[in-house]
């Protein structure tokens, strides 16, 4: 009779406990932070206090409390390691710089030159274990971008014992040396061997895909019409906040850079829709002013020339058993 009250004791305990885990597993709210830092390398562009507004951002409260965060244009090295440190506590599971070398990755694919003298300039850093880390370079592009290491970093995340995969890229800039049509026609190549990489990769239909960062192109063309039908991707269900990520009328970094240059909005949070499907994702513009500081007697407020989104993913996430 013992043995049988305690077999039943036992088997009434799973049940009550069961149910509450899988439902705690399965209703996941994941919070996605896209940023162009632009941390330039500083032997070109020496008077852009990178390493101050690095450790401004480190210290700034739009960049607490994500599951994972992606970072573009960490082209300068210090001042990448600066915002490294100070996201650390935060964000402890870091990938190397897309494109500095090949160290600390899974793998490295695509076209990887150890000559070109500017690496890729992405990261990703998570709050979640980051199981696997690969990189993979694009083709060579035009302009500045032809000298650079730019293509995607991929992570895949423990998130409570599910699977989560996130990549995040900066593409092809256009650039004035490049020729008319070449730089569009470089990001539809990059989206296509992007494409190609995660189908390769065999993931389960049934795991998130969330690819992230600054795609340089606007939301407003034929162009990202033509980026969501070659990536395959479910844009953000619902846009909020500024009504531009890069906005030379009100950002004072980019005013200084291109004056005449349109608003654009270029930077973005998807999801993948050959996987698991979400149920929402808000994507939020956030134009913020940095605390002030002065570079060559000129006082700014800007943390970088582009602004950040945030993009909050309500997902049924299936647990491993």
């Amino acid at each position: 009779m013992k043995i049988t009250t305690t077999l039943f004791s036992l088997a009434a305990a799973a049940a009550v406990m069961l149910p509450s885990a899988v439902v705690a597993a399965k209703n996941a709210t994941i919070s996605v932070l896209s940023d162009n830092v632009y941390f330039l390398s500083e032997t070109l562009y020496p008077n852009w206090g990178q390493k101050i507004r690095a450790d401004l951002i480190a210290k700034a409260d739009y960049v607490k409390n994500h599951d994972v965060v992606v970072i573009q244009e960490c082209f300068a090295n210090n001042a990448c390691d600066v915002l490294r440190s100070g996201l650390n506590s935060q964000y402890p599971y870091q990938t190397p710089t897309l494109g500095r070398n090949k160290n600390g990755w899974d793998s490295t694919s695509g076209e990887y030159s150890w000559v070109y003298p500017e690496n890729g300039g992405v990261a990703i850093m998570s709050k979640w274990p980051i199981k696997q880390k690969h990189q993979f370079i694009f083709s060579h592009g035009c302009g500045w971008d032809k000298l650079s290491n730019k293509g995607f970093v991929y992570a895949v995340l423990d998130y409570k014992g599910t699977n989560i995969h996130v990549f995040g890229t900066h593409t092809q800039s256009d650039d004035s040396q490049c020729g008319q049509g070449e730089a569009a026609s470089y990001r539809a190549q990059a989206m296509d061997a992007w494409r190609r990489f995660i189908d390769s990769r065999n993931i389960p239909k049934n795991e998130l895909v969330i690819m992230a960062g600054d795609f340089n192109i606007d939301r407003d063309t034929n162009e990202f019409k033509d980026l969501l039908t070659r990536l395959d991707v479910h844009q953000p269900t619902t846009y909020k906040g500024h009504a531009w990520t890069y906005d030379p009328k009100n950002n004072q970094i980019a005013r200084y850079n291109d004056p005449n240059h349109p608003q654009q909005y270029l930077d973005y949070v998807f999801t993948d829709k050959r996987h698991l499907a979400v149920r929402s994702a808000i994507q939020t513009s956030l134009n913020i002013q940095s605390p002030q500081y002065h570079l060559q007697g000129v006082a700014y407020n800007e943390y970088s020339d582009h602004y950040p989104v945030i993009t909050v993913i309500e997902a049924d996430l299936e647990t491993t058993p």
